[in-house]
């Protein structure tokens, strides 16, 4: 099934409703040429889950072209952050959302540099996450069956091979502890059950719970006892 990508974009700039740098920002990247600039992960999930954008925070990819533009629009119009990842936030002015920008070509978790956004998909944390729509024209991307796993209600690993090292040089919390905790708070927070051999993972790395405190002063407190709870419910191909 497609997704609607005019009323996701629709629904994306009601996010952007009265806020003038975000309205800047969107306006830039809609005048880019087609497949330099994406929105990803959480947002169009919520828009394949309930039909309109409902998200703090947006992420948006594009090519190391369009950078420079961006990046001076980004400190003209509000106030830039880093990442746990070391990335750029940006806090708008007068907006409760934050926007972390990426560039495609320095993507890398661990596995290999990027060169396409179809790369960067594929080195996500989940397929319900991997999903994307160019800012430009509308293109839909969903290189791992995102769209048919949200739907279905089932967290399914993109891949498990990631190294098991910092996240950024000198940080204690690795990218397996970050991809466990994730697992664990979103298969809660959506309601979504694991896909057998992401289930199997989790249980095998349940371990890495001891590191809750370390990864919550970093990123956000998962709920005590979500582990159990989740694993508890039947993989999503036995129920």
């Amino acid at each position: 099934m497609s997704l609607d990508t005019i009323a996701f974009l629709h629904s994306l700039r009601q996010v952007a409703a009265g806020n003038d740098a975000i309205g800047r920002l969107f306006t830039l990247l809609e005048d880019e040429a087609p497949g330099r600039a994406w929105i990803a992960g959480g947002a169009v999930r919520s828009h394949v889950l309930d039909g309109y954008v409902h998200t703090k925070d947006l992420d948006v990819f594009v090519h190391a072209g369009a950078m420079p533009s961006v990046h001076a629009l980004l400190l003209r119009h509000g106030r830039l952050e880093s990442t746990p990842f070391g990335s750029r936030r940006w806090r708008p002015a007068g907006s409760d959302v934050y926007v972390d920008v990426m560039e495609v070509e320095s993507f890398d978790n661990g596995v290999e540099r990027c060169a396409s956004m179809d790369d960067v998909l594929r080195q996500f944390d989940f397929t319900a996450n991997a999903l994307a729509v160019d800012i430009a024209d509308g293109a839909f991307l969903d290189p791992v069956g995102g769209q048919r796993d949200a739907r279905a209600r089932v967290l399914r690993a993109v891949r498990l091979d990631y190294p098991d090292e910092p996240i950024v040089p000198g940080a204690s919390l690795t990218r397996l502890d970050v991809l466990w905790f994730r697992f664990v708070h979103y298969a809660k927070a959506l309601d979504f059950r694991f896909e057998r051999h992401t289930r199997e993972w989790v249980h095998a790395q349940r371990h890495r719970g001891d590191r809750a405190d370390a990864f919550a002063a970093v990123f956000f407190a998962v709920a005590p006892g979500a582990a159990d709870e989740v694993l508890a419910r039947p993989a999503a191909e036995d129920a």
